[in-house]
């Protein structure tokens, strides 16, 4: 059983390309998948954004939509907080949870006791590394912790000697994301192009912890805005989900190309068009996971190296785990980031070929998923 949220309004069609690579990865490994998203009525709304009844809402399209493009109508639920199914009976709801074995619940989506009393064995999933620790240590905030059996983090670091964020009492195991390979063939080789990046600034407030402050994205691009000033010849996008007046004026000054984030992530196939005609992704990280050395893996840079894009990234402590230098390049400033530009198009090809190979070893859901099970189940 795999619990997450996806049909948030706006929708994000990258958030759900790697929920549904999970699914899809576990499915194909031979798992009997279900697929539950928990509603709160409030994020409901028609398409007017008025609020609405879940089941008459754009929410429950756009999940729908998503079930049926991946293959999982029959075997996908949204429940409200008690566990009662939006759509379908109670009891064909019960008979499918019935013996489940695992419960991976991203986030701690799944808050229903109906749904976690049904799994053997409950995963906590962490992808917000660094907020998920200094949330639960510094601002005491629930996130039902006490409910899960086991710990994974996309913070590779997050439990290690490598941070100083607290590890809150917790076993952290480490997860890289899946990807599904063959959903992302596309041309091998681009001649020209831009490198992109796909930003929303403010989805988590800062945060501080022991005289330090752990910021948000915006901190981090301001750091790298003048990149396409430093490198000759080369473009740069920035797709963004525009929160505030001043964000865009500041990338256009620098010299980013802008468009709405909503075009080209709101839209299973026009996000992953927009992934495989990028030269490369720029990847900026959120302030909080460089500040932290947390180890955090981009799902976004993912989809571009299975995709046979280079990923030029911020450095997080990643480059501790990983190989890094050729296909996915680390950086630290914006002279170093300008620095991996040059080399990426001065051997494009090779950086290609050498994205695809690092998705095949180190993000192949084959790689990937058997590891994480085994290490859930035992």
């Amino acid at each position: 059983m795999l619990g997450e949220v996806m049909s948030l309004v706006p929708f994000s069609a990258g958030m759900a390309w790697s929920w549904m690579q999970w699914a899809v990865g576990l499915r194909r490994l031979g798992h009997d998948v279900i697929y539950l998203e928990q509603v709160d009525p409030a994020w409901c709304v028609d398409g007017s954004g008025r609020a609405c009844p879940p089941a008459a809402s754009i929410n429950r399209g756009s999940f729908e939509a998503t079930m049926r493009r991946f293959g999982f109508q029959g075997s996908s639920w949204q429940i409200d907080h008690r566990g009662e199914p939006l759509a379908g009976t109670r009891e064909e709801l019960d008979r499918r949870l019935a013996g489940t074995d695992l419960l991976i619940n991203m986030s701690g989506h799944l808050r229903s006791d109906r749904v976690l009393d049904a799994a053997a064995r409950r995963v906590y999933v962490d992808l917000d590394p660094v907020y998920t620790q200094l949330w639960h240590a510094v601002y005491g905030k629930e996130l039902g912790f006490d409910r899960h059996d086991v710990f994974a983090t996309v913070g590779l670091n997050i439990g290690s000697g490598s941070t100083e964020i607290p590890a809150c009492g917790i076993d952290w195991r480490h997860v890289l994301p899946p990807v599904v390979p063959d959903f992302w063939v596309g041309s091998d080789v681009l001649t020209g192009g831009r490198f992109t990046t796909i930003a929303s600034w403010e989805s988590f407030g800062d945060l501080r912890y022991d005289g330090r402050w752990y910021r948000g994205k915006r901190a981090s691009f301001e750091r790298v805005v003048d990149l396409p000033r430093r490198v000759a010849g080369q473009e740069f996008e920035l797709a963004l989900r525009r929160q505030h007046p001043n964000d865009e004026t500041l990338a256009r000054r620098q010299g980013w190309q802008v468009v709405e984030a909503g075009v080209v992530a709101g839209d299973l196939d026009a996000y992953r068009d927009y992934v495989r005609g990028s030269r490369g992704e720029i990847g900026i990280a959120k302030d909080a996971y460089v500040a932290a050395t947390s180890g955090w893996f981009s799902d976004r840079s993912a989809h571009y190296l299975a995709a046979g894009r280079p990923v030029v990234a911020q450095a997080t402590g990643v480059e501790k785990h990983v190989p890094t230098g050729t296909g996915l390049i680390v950086f630290d400033t914006c002279e170093s980031a300008a620095a991996a530009i040059d080399a990426v198009n001065a051997a494009y090809e090779t950086h290609c070929r050498a994205a695809r190979e690092f998705a095949a070893a180190y993000l192949d859901y084959r790689v990937v998923l058997p590891a994480f099970l085994e290490g859930c189940l035992t």
